[in-house]
């Protein structure tokens, strides 16, 4: 849990230094964007889609390259016209060394299925993929144990906030090419309130869990962060603590 404290600390501070306009690699400087993804794979962090304050949707699209794990040497790299990414906001990503999978929006005009991208972080290739029998939400949860992904809750509608987990199996990182994702569906979160703009984090041996807190229920009354959801792999089930 430490471990990915201090790896979340990193990510922020080299977000907020890079933003402030320290890189003399970038121009013009990076869009502003709010409800955008953040997603760590290797030693690049990808942000991706958002909101501005003059469009409903952001192209933004942009690769930070962390050189020698200093903070003050990262570069951005503007990847618009290398990826063919769906516009999204509100969505929810995650990473493993090789592959990162970004899901959901808050667009209803893209139908009531959910649909995701799936980037080979490597190579910088764009595959589509759309879940069968999923739907679409915005302000789900989303976290990894290096080859699942686990995107949790959400909200289907303003006023329709969900229970439902939805696990698919990414890319493993000896595989050389992209390959189809295999979705299953989770436990949906019995007995724990449904809710929206939450957090998980997935925490690792010997808990092998996910940590779920906070978020926003139906009402759009904040959820305080104890008690926390946790969510047990193994036995498939929810408990609150």
């Amino acid at each position: 849990m430490i471990s990915i404290l201090f790896t979340l600390a990193a990510l922020v501070v080299c977000i907020s230094r890079v933003t402030a306009g320290s890189d003399p690699y970038m121009s013009p400087p990076p869009l502003g964007t709010f409800g955008h993804t953040a997603a760590l794979s290797g030693n690049t962090v990808f942000i991706q889609g958002g909101s501005t304050t003059k469009s409903a949707f952001s192209d933004a699209s942009y690769a930070i390259i962390l050189k020698d794990g200093s903070l003050n040497s990262a570069t951005w790299l503007d990847t618009r016209k290398r990826n063919a990414f769906t516009l999204r906001n509100f969505g929810a990503a995650v990473a493993t060394d090789n592959t990162m999978v970004i899901c959901g929006t808050q667009d209803v005009a893209q139908g009531t299925g959910m649909t995701c991208d799936q980037l080979d972080t490597r190579w910088y290739n764009v595959s589509k993929i759309a879940p069968p029998k999923v739907s679409n939400r915005y302000g789900m949860a989303a976290t990894s144990d290096g080859i699942k992904a686990y995107f949790i809750g959400g909200s289907i509608s303003a006023k329709r906030d969900t229970r439902t987990v939805d696990i698919v199996t990414m890319k493993t990182s000896n595989s050389s090419t992209s390959s189809s994702a295999q979705w299953s569906k989770g436990p949906d979160m019995i007995g724990i309130p449904p809710r929206k703009f939450h957090t998980a984090t997935w925490v690792d041996a010997p808990l092998n869990e996910i940590v779920m807190m906070g978020g926003l229920a139906d009402d759009n009354v904040t959820l305080p962060l104890s008690p926390v959801a946790v969510y047990d792999p193994v036995a498939s089930n929810w408990t609150s603590v």
